[in-house]
């Protein structure tokens, strides 16, 4: 049936609403403003014995402590020097990493995201 080398991926989505202002963004997004964000993290693993690589409900748990319960209903700019979607996608990233995080997706508005695979580095 299988040789056992697959690699999976999960995903696990969550939402929070944050403000923020971006310095030298020119225009309004230096502002004040807020954004009801979109988290997608996905966790890569091998198939364990009971047919799961991880629980769902523990990674949520662990995204929801890790990092919506420090940015939910928050001003960013008191968490960020400059909170630019890209940074706190890395911060968001660096949070995550322990438990095995491949990628991780914000979404600012519905048009528009920022992913981070790897170290988030430039």
């Amino acid at each position: 049936m299988t040789d056992g080398a697959e690699r999976f991926l999960l995903t696990v989505s969550a939402v929070f609403d944050a403000a923020h202002r971006i310095r030298d963004a020119g225009g309004r997004c230096e502002r004040l403003h807020g954004h009801s964000w979109r988290l997608e993290a996905t966790f890569g693993g091998d198939l364990g014995p009971s047919g799961m690589v991880r629980d769902f409900l523990d990674l949520e748990r662990e995204m929801e402590r890790r990092v919506v319960a420090t940015l939910d209903h928050s001003d960013l700019n008191d968490i960020f020097e400059n909170p630019t979607t890209e940074l706190i996608c890395r911060w968001i990233w660096e949070r995550l990493a322990p438990l095995g995080v491949v990628e991780v997706r914000l979404w600012e508005t519905p048009s528009f995201s920022v992913t981070c695979r790897g170290g988030g580095g430039g």
